[in-house]
């Protein structure tokens, strides 16, 4: 008899023949009655938030195997107490979100936005040529968190003949300038990208603080988690001008962005949408179901991240 899994969230929906080809899928968008107790998986995306109940009513449920890498939706202490085994989906989708933060660090530098507005309302027509933009070359780069993600940002951004800088933990054995002072690395910098997990260790690690710190002409690109930047600290920054811009991915309450953000005009917003390529997410389910199908068959995912 076929094991009997649970798909949260509508994102997954593209992916359900992935799924049925082992498993007996229900999704949780369009069953009418969730018999929880059925269910020995749970699969998630990284933003679906976890209801309390779900811990207290899935009775049987073995492994969550959340659909992307971050996993702060899911609370481990939880999972556990009902051992619960997490996994998650790493490296198949770190080319794609590296691709995007260099995307919006080049796209904020040379004020894509602006420019099409400024095309699009005949601007150009009537006032000529708009103001000049950043260059990217010989910049210095700040990475918080130099993981998978951001090694391959690094690589990519380092064409640019840039100077990588990058605050973590501990130093790592590479050849970039390390921080073990995130103040400093942002006093230092150009450009603060932040590419490191998130979660509490992380939860507003760019306070308001860190901006104090930053150059008036630097940029903030963040591919990260929404709670790693003090937001509201953002926003009166973005605001004051006491920095260049920003380019998100990620916000705190997503999709419910604050609305002080439609009010800018030096901020790139994109909807958290790192790994959104078809080749990336069908990757990801593939890596979702292998590790549910793994754990069924040896008791190990293949990417665990508890217990």
């Amino acid at each position: 008899m076929r094991k009997k899994i649970l798909l949260t969230d509508i994102i997954l929906k593209s992916y359900i023949p992935i799924f049925k080809i082992f498993f007996s899928v229900d999704t949780l968008w369009n069953k009418k009655k969730i018999i929880y107790s059925d269910y020995e998986a749970l699969v998630v995306s990284g933003v679906f938030k976890i209801p309390q109940q779900f811990y207290e009513k899935l009775s049987n449920l073995k492994i969550i195997s959340v659909f992307g890498v971050g996993f702060d939706n899911v609370n481990l202490n939880e999972c556990k107490k009902n051992n619960i085994l997490v996994a998650n989906t790493p490296r198949v989708l770190t080319r794609d979100v590296a691709d995007l933060a260099l995307t919006l660090l080049l796209s904020i530098s040379r004020n894509l936005f602006n420019a099409q507005k400024y095309v699009i309302s005949k601007n150009w027509e009537k006032k000529g040529p708009m103001q000049l933009t950043d260059s990217v070359y010989n910049k210095k780069i700040g990475i918080v968190g130099l993981g998978k993600i951001g090694k391959e940002f690094a690589k990519k951004v380092k064409v640019f003949s840039t100077e990588i800088c990058y605050f973590g933990p501990s130093k790592k054995n590479i050849n970039y300038k390390y921080f073990n002072n995130l103040k400093k690395m942002a006093k230092f910098v150009d450009y603060l990208v932040i590419t490191c997990p998130g979660g509490p260790k992380t939860n507003n690690l760019i306070s308001a603080e860190i901006f104090k710190e930053m150059k008036k002409s630097a940029y903030l690109i963040n591919v990260s988690r929404g709670n790693v930047i003090d937001e509201e600290a953002m926003l009166k920054c973005l605001k004051n001008k006491t920095i260049k811009g920003a380019a998100l991915d990620v916000y705190n309450n997503e999709p419910k962005i604050n609305q002080k953000f439609r009010k800018l005009n030096n901020v790139i917003l994109h909807p958290h949408h790192g790994s959104g390529t078809y080749e990336t997410r069908k990757l990801i389910a593939e890596l979702s179901c292998n590790n549910i199908q793994n754990y069924f068959k040896t008791g190990k995912p293949l990417h665990k991240v508890n217990l």
